[in-house]
């Protein structure tokens, strides 16, 4: 009888211990294509890392890679890098800062992308080299002398909006023709000879009527 009972139960939890499993796959399988999505996004921008896209997919690193417990040394060293990265993002040399601050901070910033690429890529199974991802980048100049035009141009607007800067105006020349000089100098030799070239008195003509 209690055999019976077992085969009874086997039939039944069956079908549910199969739906289980198939949800379960199909929820591993979406995560890893979210995550596959943040990764791809990071590898496409990473030459351009003021993209949008770039930017998102670094705001998503939170919440699709959590550590799970049969995972969890992987996706924590990924969550370890993102907030190295992130810790060198929101600590910039600031405002002030001379050339040479501003270019040591984006060599740290780019050590710190390259470690976050690292990490992702060995939690989503990938073998890509620290020096694979610094230097197989493809970046035209043209792109990179648009970029820095657009945050000229940013920064500029920023500065006149916030009354630290003005619009410079130069005029180099008024628009005149030929008839409208020589009818200025008509007038100004008339008003000149309205006066008295000894005293100065305006002249003055009565008309008897």
């Amino acid at each position: 009888m209690a055999v019976e009972w077992w085969v009874v139960l086997a039939t039944l939890a069956g079908p549910v211990i199969a739906v289980q499993t198939q949800k379960m796959v199909e929820r591993t399988t979406e995560r890893r294509r979210r995550r596959l999505q943040i990764f791809t996004a990071l590898m496409a921008n990473r030459a351009t890392r003021i993209a949008d896209d770039f930017v998102r997919a670094l705001n998503l690193i939170d919440l699709e890679f959590l550590p799970r417990w049969w995972s969890r040394g992987k996706e924590r060293a990924v969550i370890n890098a993102w907030r190295a990265l992130l810790g060198e993002l929101t600590h910039g040399p600031g405002a002030g800062a001379d050339q040479a601050a501003v270019i040591a901070w984006n060599l740290r910033c780019d050590d710190r992308v390259v470690d976050l690429l690292v990490a992702m890529s060995t939690a989503l199974g990938y073998s890509f080299t620290p020096e694979e991802l610094r230097r197989g980048i493809y970046h035209p100049q043209g792109s990179v002398e648009r970029e820095h035009a657009q945050l000229a141009i940013l920064d500029g607007l920023r500065k006149i909006f916030s009354g630290q800067s003005s619009f410079p105006m130069a005029v180099t020349q008024f628009p005149a023709s030929p008839e409208l000089a020589q009818a200025q100098v008509d007038l100004a030799r008339k008003a000149a000879a309205a006066y008295d070239e000894q005293d100065g008195a305006l002249k003055i003509k009565q008309i008897n009527p």
